[in-house]
């Protein structure tokens, strides 16, 4: 069967992202997500509601991270997605 998942881009994430404090978190979150926003207004029809794909998005990435035990990320993608849901 084949994978079901597409790469749309890759983040990185500082090492030293669990000794920040919540602001440099949070400004760090807020950066990732306006990097990410770009690069699917590149790939998705203006119709689309991009913050809902983003959100699609990351759900796909941390169901793949936590399948391969990347806690880490999965936490970061988490604290993305509760960015954008405010």
């Amino acid at each position: 069967m084949k994978d079901k998942h597409i790469k749309v881009g890759e983040i990185e994430i500082p090492k030293d992202y669990w000794q920040l404090n919540l602001d440099k978190r949070k400004e760090l979150c807020e950066t990732l997500v306006d990097t990410l926003l770009l690069v699917l207004d590149k790939q998705i029809r203006p119709d689309m509601n991009r913050l809902r794909v983003l959100d699609l998005l990351l759900i796909s990435s941390i169901i793949t991270n936590e399948k391969d035990e990347n806690y880490e990320i999965c936490q970061v993608l988490q604290d993305l997605r509760l960015l954008i849901n405010e």
